[in-house]
């Protein structure tokens, strides 16, 4: 048994390691929702008047459908992949899908990010036609794999 014993570390760390990766979606999730709770409710109110004001697109009559917010940096390599697949959206649902890149290094944009909870990048988050989050994906996500998501 004692010559065994030195491989309960290997193992406790694989288990770990395995752990991480199964649950990396719910630690996400988790860690947007203590960012979210974190703020001050009187910053969540302005966070959420300017997001109700550029978003709804029932009280600003704007013809759009949803929005595509993608929170990225410059400096990113899966951010930059994104591009094309903003570009893409762009182009393709103009009239329908309002493409917003958010530079979450940027000091400006920081009270978006902590109201969406942003801890990893680049995230995709989709607003409804009221402003209202329906579909959030952490990665680099295909334009088709995204257009699958947006409403009908």
């Amino acid at each position: 048994m004692r010559k065994y014993s030195c491989y309960i570390p290997v193992i406790l760390i694989l288990i770990s390691f395995c752990s991480l990766i199964l649950f990396r979606g719910s630690l996400t999730r988790y860690a947007s929702r203590i960012m979210t709770n974190g703020m001050e409710p009187e910053e969540k109110s302005i966070v959420e008047n300017i997001i109700s004001e550029q978003y709804d697109y029932s009280k600003n009559t704007k013809g759009y459908e949803c929005t595509f917010l993608e929170f990225g940096s410059v400096g990113c390599n899966s951010c930059r992949q994104m591009e094309s697949v903003m570009a893409e959206i762009k182009q393709k649902y103009s009239n329908r899908v309002k493409v917003v890149f958010i530079n979450v290094s940027q000091k400006e944009n920081r009270e978006l990010v902590d109201y969406f909870g942003i801890v990893t990048i680049p995230t995709q988050v989709l607003l409804d036609k009221k402003g209202k989050e329906y579909f959030r994906h952490n990665g680099y996500l295909s334009a088709d794999d995204l257009s699958r998501h947006f409403l009908e």
